[in-house]
């Protein structure tokens, strides 16, 4: 509006050079008021400046895109922008999809200024109740500081992370409830993320919620008064100890009493204390206490912890028993598929009293056979590969191919590709998710921005989450099969779609080799130049919602400058 009025000045001081003096004082003192009256009326139209971060709407026209005629469509408009308030009010997550905070305005007033906290929290900050966000605050999180918790490296939500516009340091978006994403792993996963279990929000320290009852060992007799420290030892993480490390919890070896406690016997008796002693005391020793190791077989390994009568029966019979071999006692678990080997499928071949866990058919015997053990195949317990569904063991395979074992997740659409390597082509057998292949190969080389997609992105295929197959072919590597047309095809071709890379590339969406004389039909030039775009080409709306319009936009003069411009040819 300013430029119009210098115009009009310029033009009115042309009008008055002809005048006397005193008729061109009074012409100007016209001009003054005029220039006020408009300049007030600006100031009516638009209440204040807007903040730092909307500066970039400032203007009467831009008021539009974020106010309505109606005056009943802000929240709205304000979303079109604000996509993750957006998306909590779609989901139905978070403070903002609450129906008493739908209206934006009762926490956030614009127009008073670069600098206005545009967040209203009445009270202040720390007054705010924190239980309308579904996650009250309990105990010592109760007495925290906002900022304790809403802090930048606590923000766990890669949406809010990746949103473009949004101050990590200033957001109250991208917390989790789960303890761990605020809170050290003190257990080094010993256990669950369940901290909630065995802590409270109150005190760290005890875990009130633990039982030990419910753990592997039960606490009887005395070990009901032992410090948790006596057992459970502080371990670190390097050698000589420092101050850096964690409890251990488990795994603690508890299988005998000799795990914790010295034998003050130097073996003579063997290792099972129970046999004489028991937890109420070590004092108490039991009258029928009897030293097995006098006997023609010692009672070793997993077989102390055997009760008499499974190998005495009911009444403890003293008579002979059969102790010769494994199988006087033990039924052949591998239903003879030992049988042929040199020692007949001896047990003591691959396993020792002392368990029948873990087998003595070490990796090295494995290298020995037709499928030697590398990368994440040597993490994966024996049964997962030797144990079918009916429950007994298998040892002898027809291939050792990865589809033995494996699913083919990709249904038989990479099948041309791996003809040669199988799986190999892609992967490794230290882990499935390093995949190891040139997409260069085939017909759509990846360039530009294209190169930092993951691949799932492209190639997950449409269902529901738990569906992990992707898809490889057929895939069309047109623009559109992965991207929206914003131009809602105002630039599609009869037959062949539109054609995105007339005026983008690869490396971004705004780098465009666009050139309004060439490839449009109105030649910019002169002061058409600095237009900027929207001038021309608005926003619309259909019943998809908003978009710019490109084609059928009038060349005539007079569309944007009123019957007294006058007129130009279009370039055909």
């Amino acid at each position: 509006m300013s430029s119009c009025l210098c115009t009009s000045a310029w033009r009115l001081g042309r009008v008055m050079a002809g005048f006397d003096r005193p008729r061109l004082f009074a012409a100007f003192a016209a001009l003054i008021t005029l220039t006020t009256v408009v300049s007030l009326a600006e100031a009516q139209i638009s209440p204040g400046e807007l903040h730092s971060s909307h500066a970039f709407l400032e203007g009467v026209d831009n008021c539009v895109r974020c106010h309505s005629p109606q005056g009943n469509q802000l929240p709205d408009k304000c979303l079109e922008c604000h996509t993750l308030i957006a998306e909590q009010r779609r989901t139905g997550k978070g403070l903002h999809a609450r129906t008493e905070y739908r209206e934006c305005v009762l926490c956030h007033v614009e127009h008073h200024g670069r600098d206005y906290n545009l967040i209203y929290f009445e009270g202040g900050e720390e007054s705010f109740d924190h239980r309308v966000t579904g996650f009250e605050l309990e105990g010592k999180h109760a007495g925290l500081k906002c900022r304790q918790c809403h802090r930048p490296e606590n923000i766990r939500s890669q949406s809010v992370v990746a949103a473009k516009n949004v101050s990590l340091e200033r957001t109250w978006l991208g917390l989790e409830r789960a303890c761990a994403s605020c809170h050290v792993d003190e257990h080094h996963s010993q256990f669950t993320q369940a901290c909630g279990d065995c802590h409270a929000a109150s005190s760290w320290r005890p875990a009130a919620g633990f039982d030990h009852s419910a753990a592997r060992f039960v606490l009887r007799g005395r070990h009901v008064d032992i410090p948790c420290d006596k057992c459970h030892v502080f371990q670190t993480f390097v050698d000589p100890p420092s101050d850096s490390g964690f409890v251990r919890y488990r795994p603690v070896d508890h299988g005998q009493c000799s795990s914790c406690h010295r034998d003050p016997h130097a073996g003579r008796l063997g290792p099972n204390c129970t046999d004489c002693h028991d937890a109420a005391g070590w004092g108490q020793v039991r009258a029928e206490s009897f030293d097995h190791d006098r006997t023609r077989y010692p009672v070793e390994g997993r077989h102390i912890t055997v009760p008499c009568d499974k190998c005495h029966g009911a009444r403890g019979s003293t008579g002979p028993l059969k102790f010769a071999s494994c199988s006087d006692c033990h039924s052949d678990y591998h239903e003879r598929a030992f049988a042929r080997r040199d020692k007949r499928g001896a047990c003591e071949e691959c396993h020792t009293v002392q368990g029948f866990r873990p087998a003595l058919f070490t990796i090295s015997k494995h290298a020995a056979t037709d499928f030697a053990l590398s990368g994440a195949h040597l993490a994966i317990p024996c049964e997962k590969c030797h144990r079918t569904p009916e429950g007994y063991q298998k040892f002898t395979f027809t291939s050792v191919e990865c589809l033995e074992c494996h699913r083919d997740p990709h249904q038989g659409q990479v099948d041309r590709l791996v003809a040669v390597a199988g799986c190999r082509t892609c992967h490794t057998d230290r882990t499935w998710s390093d995949v190891y292949f040139d997409h260069s190969t085939t017909s759509f080389p990846l360039a530009g921005r294209h190169t930092t997609v993951a691949c799932r992105s492209c190639h997950l295929r449409e269902g529901p989450p738990q569906v992990t197959e992707v898809r490889f072919a057929p895939l069309s590597d047109r623009c559109e099969s992965c991207h929206t047309d914003v131009h809602r095809g105002q630039f599609a071709g009869d037959e062949t779609g539109t054609d995105c890379a007339r005026c983008h590339t690869p490396p971004a969406w705004t780098q465009l080799h666009f050139d309004h004389t060439r490839d449009a039909s109105f030649v910019l030039d002169g002061a058409h130049r600095a237009v900027p775009c929207n001038k021309c080409h608005p926003s619309v709306s259909d019943q998809t919602g908003r978009y710019v319009r490109y084609r059928g936009v009038t060349t005539q003069c007079a569309a944007c400058h009123g019957n007294s411009a006058g007129g130009r040819e279009s370039k055909s």
